[in-house]
């Protein structure tokens, strides 16, 4: 009696799994193609991974996915056809290396190309540790002094002519720290000028490499202070064209949508101010085709790196390439006169039957912040929503449903914070929607760190403990007194670097929503070197959160877990619009359960628990939630 039970419940699973499939087998495929191989300092050979795995998700807002995988052949190359046109998460691991996740990836073209590298996380490497930075050095008209160069082309050239050649390149801030063999090297600094020109110097502004200094790594040894100067007449300006479309979910063009330039975190702190102080370069309006086109001319070459995003008023904004926070936001590089076409955006219309939260956001002297970035956390199961900020500083962050939210708030120049005034979520205080909330007002502090001349920068990463990267995490460094002495959000690689540390002690923490804050404790001498590197692994938080009763919804309903894919845990929410009993499990695809995480009496109020798939193999898994007259399965997929 029991296997026929579980047979009845299995036949609908397999049933339901097949007629995923049904309907995409009508449309257009394509084919995904390319290649793994072991990361590395190198650049001029490659290592490939065989057997590593490849594999494609969907995720709908029921919580169902589709399922394309394959491995790599000896040379590390791969082939997924069949592929129904759309957006996906892809997956690469392989044993021995990290995995590398990519949200977002969109499938578009009826044949695409990758190449992929995955970290040696066995592999001990020896050496040490050579960092430096590269500026421009003053001129006769304008002060460069302060503008440090970013993705200049850092070469560590072995004088032992056996060894390969190291390579780097400078970070936002003009800095590079990499990790080089023991030997002796030249070291040489390259930017690009122009399509076609370099300047190149090397160490101690030798213009030759007979006249360069060498110098001598040690295992285990630092060397700091590897600093080039570039002459101010080598800095060149350029002009950058962006242009694209905007439409609607509906396939409708879009007239009069605002289409924006953005810096990007990596120029944050160049000390180019020409543009003000809200991280804007520029703006415009789409036409009547919904299509639009800006050109910036005469960028300082220390300008390279920004964001696009499209806006209009009943609409969610979208950040290319299909991105709906900053944090994520694909960031598009121009280093010499260069053309973007093609950006297009496809905008979802907000839904006018959920709720929002406005207010003002104003600096010390009380002015509105314009382009102020709001986002805010759902507190059951961290997804983000994202509003910026009017001329005026007034935002509204739409399409809230009931629940209990954490806003973080940041603009470029300012401090940024959770509300109000934190530097965690734990610590924040929660909006409670159950009907639209206005005057959620915060007051952001300048961020002076950025305007510091010969401090020193606190930089790093932060990771999920399944290794993946997390955009939008809030990193605030603050000094012994407990001043912030700056703050920083990490991008889409998860990395952040913040300026300003004088010689002392400094607390630094990293704060991510549905993930538990961490912090770490730094001591800052000159004499040690300029740079001090802090990586953050947060774990997944496993408190159950419950709403207060002043917000209780409406209605049952089992949400989406998040994340998803997972490793090895994650946080399954629901709402329950009154007392009652609840059973909440997870299956393998077989119908057998293999963890209870809910099985009692709960009062009214959104839930979260979290599910620990240590000791489970990879795959897809079932979760069920029953009450008395309530039965939903959504699926999540775990991958180690």
């Amino acid at each position: 009696m029991k296997k026929f039970i579980q047979l009845l419940f299995v036949i609908p699973l397999i049933v339901f799994f097949f007629s995923v499939d049904q309907y995409p087998q009508m449309i257009v495929k394509d084919t995904l193609s390319g290649h793994v191989y072991a990361a590395g300092q190198n650049d001029t050979s490659r290592t490939a991974i065989a057997g590593a795995n490849v594999s494609l998700h969907i995720f709908s807002m029921m919580g169902d996915s589709t399922l394309y995988q394959t491995t790599t052949d000896s040379t590390g190359s791969f082939v997924i056809s069949g592929i129904t046109p759309g957006h996906y998460v892809l997956i690469c691991s392989a044993n021995g290396y990290s995995t590398v996740v990519l949200h977002d990836f969109n499938i578009e073209d009826a044949s695409q190309t990758i190449t992929l590298f995955l970290r040696d996380t066995t592999a001990a490497v020896t050496g040490g540790i050579v960092s430096g930075s590269v500026r421009f050095d003053e001129s006769d008209h304008f002060d460069f002094s302060h503008i440090f160069v970013h993705n200049a082309i850092i070469e560590f050239i072995n004088t032992n002519n056996t060894s390969p050649n190291i390579f780097d390149t400078t970070d936002a801030f003009g800095f590079y720290r990499t990790k080089v063999p023991a030997g002796q090297y030249y070291v040489s600094c390259t930017v690009a000028l122009t399509d076609s020109t370099n300047f190149q110097e090397y160490y101690q502004n030798a213009a030759t490499i007979a006249q360069a200094k060498m110098i001598t790594v040690s295992d285990g040894q630092t060397t700091d202070d590897i600093d080039f100067t570039i002459p101010s007449q080598a800095a060149t300006t350029h002009t950058i064209t962006f242009s694209g479309s905007v439409q609607s979910s509906a396939s409708m063009p879009l007239d009069s949508a605002t289409v924006s330039i953005i810096l990007s975190g990596d120029n944050e702190d160049h000390g180019d101010w020409s543009h003000g102080r809200n991280g804007l370069v520029a703006s415009t309006k789409t036409d009547a085709s919904g299509n639009f086109t800006i050109t910036l001319d005469s960028v300082s070459q220390s300008l390279n790196a920004f964001i696009v995003a499209a806006h209009k008023a009943g609409y969610k904004i979208q950040f290319y390439n299909n991105q709906d926070t900053f944090f994520k936001a694909n960031i598009l590089f121009a280093f010499h006169d260069t053309t973007f076409s093609n950006l297009n955006f496809t905008l979802s219309p907000v839904d006018t039957n959920r709720y929002s939260i406005s207010g003002n956001v104003k600096d010390s002297s009380g002015m509105g912040i314009k382009n102020a970035f709001v986002t805010a956390f759902d507190s059951a199961t961290g997804h983000e929503h994202m509003a910026v900020a009017d001329s005026n500083g007034n935002y509204t962050v739409n399409g809230l449903a009931q629940g209990s939210y954490y806003l973080m708030f940041t603009a470029h120049g300012y401090q940024s914070q959770f509300y109000p005034n934190a530097s965690t979520w734990e610590t924040a205080s929660t909006i409670s929607v159950t009907s639209s909330v206005t005057g959620i007002n915060v007051t952001l502090a300048q961020d002076t760190s950025t305007m510091l001349t010969g401090g020193g920068d606190v930089t790093g990463d932060v990771h999920s403990s399944n290794g993946s990267a997390l955009a939008g995490v809030l990193v605030t460094l603050k000094d012994s007194q407990g001043n912030v002495v700056g703050t920083a959000v990490t991008d889409v690689n998860g990395s952040y670097s913040i300026a300003g540390m004088v010689q002392g002690n400094y607390t630094i923490t990293a704060s991510f929503s549905t993930y538990s804050s961490q912090q770490q404790t730094t001591t800052y001498n000159p004499s040690s070197g300029s740079t001090q590197v802090s990586n953050f692994t947060l774990p997944q938080s496993t408190t159950g959160i419950t709403t207060p009763p002043s917000s209780m919804p409406s209605h049952f309903s089992l949400d989406n877990n998040y994340p998803n894919p997972f490793n090895p845990s994650t946080v399954i929410g629901f709402s329950l619009p009154y007392s009652t009993h609840v059973t909440l499990e997870v299956y393998n695809v077989l119908g057998q359960k293999v963890a209870q995480l809910v099985n009692g009496n709960l009062a009214a109020g959104h839930y979260a628990y979290s599910f620990n798939a240590n000791n489970l193999s990879s795959g897809v898994y079932l979760y069920r939630i029953q009450t008395d007259k309530f039965v939903s399965v959504k699926k999540m997929l775990y991958t180690k």
